[in-house]
């Protein structure tokens, strides 16, 4: 599965499961994801503590990548 998160269009009661609806934060992606999903950002900014929460989704066996990287 893929979450999509993006800071600008984003909102965390949304879905998670398109770039039309993605979440807003990455700690929303990361409680709806299982062991082997993806989580793809969207560049932007982030009010959370960004490398924390990507080491938390990665030591979850969670993939996170940066969209259009």
């Amino acid at each position: 599965m893929i979450w999509y998160v993006s800071p600008k269009t984003g909102d965390d009661a949304h879905d998670g499961k398109s770039p039309a609806t993605a979440f807003a934060s990455i700690a929303r992606a990361i409680e709806k994801a299982s062991p082997g999903d993806t989580i793809l950002i969207a560049p932007g900014a982030y009010d959370q503590d960004l490398p924390a929460r990507i080491s938390q989704a990665r030591a979850a066996n969670i993939t996170v990548a940066v969209a259009g990287s």
